[in-house]
C-alpha cells in the first residue's frame, strides 16, 4: 500500500472511530424504578412514555423500568439512586416515587403537607396549589440532586379494613399496616393521629391480612388496592376524597444532564400529556375500581354529610397533635397558606 493511500486509510479509520464514539456517547440508557402495579393505567402509560422518548430522540434515549418491590421497596430504591462508592455510577438513574419516597428524598419539601386530610378536595384544587407553590417544593428536590420531571395525584387516600367503621375513633381501634419501614415519619404521623399501626413491608400486607394475629387493614388508593389484589383481604373501604396521594417521576440531575438539550422540551411535553391523561381520567378510574371491588363483595363506606363533618373535625385536631409530636412532618406555614389560597378561590 502506498504511503499516501495508507495515511488516508488510517485517517478514515480514525474519523470513523470518532463518529462511532460520539454516537455511543449520545445514547442515554435510563434505568428507572417504578412502583406502578403491572398492567395498571400508570404502568401502561409509563411504557408508552418510554417508547415516545425513544422515538422523540431517534433512539438516543431509552428507558428501562424496574419493579420497586423487587428492588426492596422505596427506601432501597432511594439508596440505589446514589453512587455505591465515590466516583461510581448509581445503579439507578431515576424512579417513580409515591408520597413516601418523595418525602424521604427531599424531607425539606414537606410533601406530606399536600396529603393532610381534607385540605385539598379535588384535582382542580391540587392543580391550583401546585401552580402556586410547586416551584418552591421543586427547589428542594434540586438541592437534593434530583429533577422532578412530573408529579401528580394517583388517587384519593382510603382505609381498607376487615372491620366496619364510621368515624376516626372506630378506625383507630383497627390495626393498620404502615409503610414505616420505608418512611419512619409516616408511621409516627399515623400514631400521633391516634391510629394503631404496624410496620410491614408492602409485599407482606396480604399475608398479614390473612394471618389471625396480623393487621386488619391498610391505607392506599382504590387503583392500588384493586390491581395488587390487596382488596381480597378486606371487607370495608372508605369512599370519599380524603386527600390526594402524590407520585412523581424523578431523575437524578446527573442523568438528566446526559440527555442532549435539544430533546428536553419535547420529552417534557410528552410527560405533561401523559400526566393530563391520567388526571382527566382519575375520577372515572376511581369509580371503576370502586365498582369492581363492590362486585367482589367489598362494602364501601360512604359518609353522610354529618359524618363527613365529624371526619374533618377529628382530623383537624389530629393535625395539631401530629404537629406537636412530629414537628417536621408538615410545613404548617404552607398548610395555612394553602388553606387561605383555596378559601379565597
Amino acid at each position: 500500500m502506498k504511503a499516501k493511500t495508507k495515511k488516508r486509510f488510517i485517517l478514515c479509520l480514525l474519523l470513523a472511530g470518532t463518529v462511532l464514539a460520539c454516537a455511543a456517547q449520545e445514547r442515554v440508557q435510563l434505568k428507572i424504578a417504578s412502583l406502578a402495579p403491572a398492567r395498571s393505567p400508570w404502568d401502561i402509560q409509563l411504557k408508552e412514555l418510554a417508547q415516545e422518548w425513544y422515538e422523540i430522540t431517534d433512539g438516543a434515549v431509552s428507558v428501562t423500568y424496574y419493579d420497586t418491590n423487587s428492588l426492596g421497596g422505596e427506601r432501597s430504591v432511594l439508596q440505589k439512586l446514589n453512587p455505591p462508592r465515590p466516583g461510581q455510577k448509581p445503579p439507578l438513574d431515576g424512579a417513580v416515587l409515591s408520597t413516601i419516597g418523595l418525602n424521604e428524598m427531599a424531607p425539606a419539601a414537606h410533601i406530606y403537607t399536600l396529603s393532610i386530610p381534607f385540605l385539598i378536595r379535588s384535582q382542580a384544587e391540587l392543580d391550583q396549589v401546585l401552580d402556586t407553590y410547586g416551584g418552591t417544593l421543586l427547589q428542594e428536590f434540586d438541592r437534593a440532586g434530583f429533577k422532578v420531571i412530573a408529579w401528580t395525584n394517583v388517587g384519593w387516600l382510603s382505609f381498607y379494613t376487615k372491620d366496619p367503621y364510621r368515624n376516626l375513633q372506630e378506625l383507630s381501634a383497627i390495626k393498620l399496616a404502615s409503610a414505616g419501614l420505608d418512611s419512619p415519619v409516616l408511621g409516627e404521623v399515623f400514631r400521633a393521629a391516634g391510629l394503631t399501626v404496624e410496620n410491614i413491608q408492602s409485599t407482606k400486607i396480604l399475608q398479614s391480612l390473612k394471618s389471625s394475629g396480623g393487621v386488619r387493614g391498610f391505607s392506599a388508593v382504590h387503583l392500588y388496592a384493586y390491581v395488587t389484589g390487596y382488596y381480597k383481604g378486606i371487607q370495608y373501604a372508605l369512599n370519599t376524597k380524603m386527600c390526594p396521594v402524590m407520585a412523581g417521576l424523578v431523575i437524578s440531575n446527573s442523568a438528566w444532564e446526559r440527555i442532549p438539550e435539544q430533546y428536553k422540551p419535547a420529552l417534557i411535553a410528552s410527560v405533561e400529556r401523559v400526566k393530563q391523561q391520567l388526571n382527566n381520567s382519575l375520577d372515572e378510574s376511581d369509580a371503576l375500581y370502586v365498582s369492581k371491588m363492590e362486585e367482589e363483595g367489598v362494602t364501601m363506606i360512604n359518609p353522610t354529610a354529618e359524618e363527613l363533618s365529624a371526619w374533618e373535625r377529628d382530623f383537624s385536631r389530629a393535625v395539631e397533635a401530629v404537629n406537636r409530636s412530629v414537628p417536621d412532618a408538615f410545613d404548617m406555614e404552607l398548610f395555612r397558606n394553602i388553606q387561605t389560597l383555596l378559601r379565597e378561590n
